[in-house]
């Protein structure tokens, strides 16, 4: 089968489907993304069987993966490591032959370090592909096989709900602590536990209570306030000290799902944002400007009302035209010191986002956050500055 050409034709989910359709088996090479990256896709009867990356980043190779899962040590990796230059052998088979860990856990890993692949595929808008037939077992499975149908359904549901996912989950430093609620879950949860011990314990006695009538408890306690097993194990994950790098790390989920349920936990008040580890790193929305490119506008800003001044001071002009370039340098300053003060609240408000999960219903939020001066909204001459929250977007002009 002839099948090549470019994504921007031919998506990525109608490449998945006709190979699936059709059981081919062999390589689908995708290059594309945003770093250029080159991904293989080995398929055995129109089922996925394993995926290669090339120039896979750290973070994504098995042995950090677990790592970073908690399921070894950095030593360990290390010690397996240097056994593999040896050996040759696959990261996994060699730690599972350390006993380092089970071959349970590694397939595990493996299996979600396909699917984060695969998933990332269908977020590429841009890029070429080509399908190379190859005879059976001319690969080894790195995993369970996937079939085609069940990742376009997951693909296609992620598609979906992102938007509204990153809308609020969009700073990966960012680091959640737990509320008074989810504290009460945990307390609901011991209690429920302590029944049930009770409950076994007369049913060793042989008397009367042992029917299951007797178990009197609040149904709520078995419900963990309405949260789903992904919601409560990535709330047991929150502590005040890891950020989501490291939640979708520790979670075993993948980066989807762990979103998901720190969206429903926020949304639900069950946790909220402490801190952030780090700076910023890539804004999700475009309008976000770092500190050197302000630095740098309200620099050419000065160097342009300079320049005006100075053309104004040493040109000669009757007292009418330099009242008049007077009043126009003014408007001009007006202007350019409105454009600055925008870029700076502007500025304000997505570090307000990151901290709080939303942007604020009113701009003195943002002097109460000590995110700006008071100064910084009051503007003399012209019209005030206006700012309308709109869900999550916001208009300021």
């Amino acid at each position: 089968m002839a099948l090549q050409g470019s994504l921007a034709d031919f998506g990525i989910a109608e490449i998945l489907q006709l190979i699936g359709s059709q059981q081919k088996t062999g390589i689908l090479h995708v290059t594309g993304g945003s770093g250029g990256e080159e991904v293989m896709i080995s398929f055995s009867s129109g089922r996925i069987i394993r995926t290669d990356v090339n120039g896979r980043h750290k973070r994504d190779l098995l042995g950090h993966m677990l790592v970073a899962a908690g399921a070894i040590s950095k030593d360990q990796l290390a010690a397996a490591l240097k056994s593999q230059k040896k050996s040759l052998k696959r990261i996994g088979d060699v730690l599972v032959e350390m006993q380092a860990v089970g071959r349970e856990t590694v397939n595990e890993l493996a299996d979600l370090q396909t699917r984060e692949t695969l998933y990332r595929l269908f977020e590429w808008k841009s890029g070429q592909y080509r399908f190379e037939s190859k005879p059976p077992n001319f690969t080894r499975p790195s995993g369970r096989p996937i079939s085609s149908e069940s990742l376009l359904m997951e693909g296609f549901r992620m598609l979906d709900e992102w938007p509204l996912i990153r809308a609020r989950i969009n700073n990966y430093s960012v680091v959640y602590r737990q509320l008074d609620k989810a504290r009460e879950i945990d307390d609901q949860g011991a209690a429920l536990e302590r029944v049930l011990d009770d409950a076994f314990s007369e049913f060793g006695g042989g008397g009367e209570s042992n029917s299951v009538d007797a178990f009197d408890f609040d149904d709520s306690l078995a419900g963990g306030g309405g949260l789903g097993e992904e919601e409560r194990a990535v709330l047991a994950l929150v502590d005040g000290q890891r950020d989501v790098y490291q939640l979708i790390d520790r979670s075993r989920m993948g980066e989807f799902e762990t979103c998901k349920a720190l969206l429903t936990l926020l949304n639900d008040d069950y946790i909220e944002p402490t801190k952030v580890k780090r700076a910023l790193e890539a804004p999700a929305r475009h309008r976000s400007i770092d500190a050197r490119r302000l630095a740098l506008r309200v620099v050419v800003n000065v160097a342009l009302l300079v320049a005006i001044v100075v053309g104004l001071l040493f040109m000669p002009r009757s007292r009418i035209e330099l009242h008049r370039n007077a009043e126009q340098v003014a408007e001009e300053a007006r202007t350019r010191l409105r454009a600055n003060r925008l870029v700076v609240i502007a500025t304000a408000l997505e570090v307000y986002r990151v901290e709080q999960g939303r942007y604020p219903d009113a701009l003195s939020a943002l002097v109460d956050a000590r995110l700006i001066e008071p100064a910084t909204l009051e503007l003399s001459g012209g019209a005030p500055i206006s700012y309308l929250s709109i869900g999550a977007d916001y208009d300021l002009r």
